[in-house]
């Protein structure tokens, strides 16, 4: 598994069960910074040299090879541009020593060492691209743009429009990274039902939430505080349509999208519905499912591969609950 990322809730009741568990053994974890030694190279010769001894690098985060002269030539103008360097010392000066961040990572890798004890962290690399890249993961590698995630304040910002623009931030970095992780853990059909969608979303987000407790539900999912009370007050209007529509067992990928995929809007529900509703309530799903079946660990969640059953065993059917 692996992912190139352009990155494009209600208030939930959620299992963890930590004080449960035994002590876990801390996360030994260190951040490679491939920003500063890529940044540091003289000539094209020197980052040539460089990649040919990291070819994983090039070949995951641009699908490129390290003997190609062009993409070399490329990557040496974009590093050694004044004003990328100067975008550069900004995005150094922001990060620092990466403390916080490492610090998120191993709290976060702590916690699912102790859901799955067999669970090797993946080795972290910082970079630079010049904006041309953000998140690579995978099993075994994360690589972490730094400058796509420096904010609202950075003199550059990644080319997307305000609604994912939003998601840029350093907040973002390690709960995003978590829930691309999680497909590792969850088991699913190979079904194309919007309903399968879903719930693999869904337990993308739970598996983030249960890993990360302390994170706010609109920085896992990525939507705002305000969309969300939406769409909580909203979901039998929101569940209404889905049934009325037929949708949860829909194939057709372009209906299927104006659902799941990133809008900033589903007018079809209504004018203040927000984009990717189905990955909200497919969420909704799975929090109304650990509600209902206590006894079921989250383990056993993650390993059931039928939505139905999910669907059916949670018995939602649009409601709030108190």
């Amino acid at each position: 598994m692996n992912k190139l990322l352009l990155l494009f809730i209600p208030f939930i009741f959620v299992l963890t069960a930590c004080s449960e568990k035994e002590e876990t053994e801390e996360i030994e974890l260190n951040i490679v910074r491939f920003d500063k030694e890529l940044m540091a190279l003289n000539s094209e010769e020197e980052l040539q040299d460089f990649l040919m001894k990291n070819p994983w690098y090039t070949k995951s985060l641009y699908r490129a090879f390290p003997e190609d002269t062009a993409f070399v030539n490329h990557l040496y103008y974009t590093i050694s541009h004044p004003e990328t360097r100067k975008f550069y010392a900004e995005t150094d000066s922001s990060f620092g020593d990466l403390e916080e961040l490492k610090a998120e990572f191993s709290k976060a890798f702590k916690e699912i060492k102790a859901n799955y004890p067999d669970f090797v962290p993946p080795s972290i690399y910082t970079t630079f691209t010049g904006l041309e890249n953000d998140l690579y993961v995978s099993d075994t590698i994360v690589i972490i743009a730094l400058e796509s995630f420096l904010g609202p304040k950075a003199t550059y910002r990644p080319d997307q429009p305000g609604y994912i623009l939003s998601r840029y931030q350093k907040e973002y970095i390690v709960p995003t990274v978590i829930r691309l992780m999680a497909d590792e853990f969850i088991e699913s059909t190979p079904e194309g039902t919007l309903l399968n969608d879903m719930i693999y979303f869904g337990k993308s987000f739970e598996f983030t939430k249960t890993m990360m407790p302390s994170v706010a539900d609109s920085i896992i999912i990525s939507l705002p505080d305000s969309a969300l009370v939406g769409n909580w007050f909203a979901q039998d209007i929101i569940w209404a349509h889905f049934i009325d529509k037929k949708l949860l067992y829909e194939q057709n990928q372009r209906v299927k999208e104006k659902y799941i995929g990133e809008r900033p809007k589903v007018p079809e529900i209504g004018p203040a519905c927000p984009g990717r509703v189905a990955q909200w309530l497919g969420w909704r799903i799975v929090q109304k499912f650990r509600t209902e079946n206590p006894d079921v660990t989250f383990q056993e969640l993650m390993k059931i591969k039928d939505p139905q059953e999910i669907l059916r065993l949670s018995k939602y059917r649009g409601q709030v609950e108190e």
